[in-house]
């Protein structure tokens, strides 16, 4: 179960990572274009100073909606999956405090407290029954996130020709109407 939860949570943040990989490969030759707050836009600041704004053609639009689209449906599948995550950590612990408790060395000589032993193996079913009732929704949560880990793929590949290589590169991605965020060295990429 737990490997299932990594296999997961690994997913998540490789789709995440993915989806802001590109901000490590952008050109400084690139110029500041001026253009219409009614398109989509990639707005690119290096060192926090714009060094790009660029409205996205109809494929990077759609590739983009698509990849919004997907990050929706995952954050749907998430708040289940963190309500239980949640109480497996906390069966989790509690085995381990049990454990800690259960095997108590004395200088050569190990004592085990099977009344501890038994209480740790009724958390650990109720931890496994846990895992079992909501398999469905990790099964379903991991297949989310190669569909996510696609469609950010296929969202880099479309704007990766707007952009080559920068450093400490931040990418925003503007709907239309929507103004630029103010640049943050908190989200800076490097």
């Amino acid at each position: 179960m737990f490997k299932r939860l990594a296999t997961t949570t690994c997913f998540t943040l490789a789709a995440i990572y993915i989806s802001t990989s590109f901000a490590s490969t952008m050109q400084k030759e690139q110029p500041v274009n001026a253009i219409s707050d009614d398109d989509y836009r990639i707005v690119v600041f290096e060192n926090c100073e714009k060094v790009l704004e660029q409205p996205l053609n109809n494929a990077q639009v759609s590739s983009f909606l698509a990849l919004e689209e997907q990050s929706k449906l995952m954050k749907q599948l998430e708040a289940p999956v963190q309500k239980v995550s949640a109480q497996m950590g906390k069966l989790g612990h509690q085995i381990e405090a049990i454990s800690d408790k259960a095997f108590v060395k004395h200088g050569d000589k190990l004592t085990i407290d099977k009344a501890l032993l038994a209480e740790q193996k009724s958390v650990s079913q109720q931890l496994e029954a846990l895992a079992d009732a909501h398999s469905d929704d990790f099964k379903a949560l991991e297949k989310q996130g190669k569909h996510v880990e696609s469609a950010a793929k296929h969202f880099e590949s479309q704007i990766k020709p707007m952009i080559g290589s920068l450093e400490n590169a931040q990418i925003q991605i503007l709907e239309p109407g929507e103004l630029a965020k103010p640049c943050s060295t908190y989200i800076t990429r490097s």
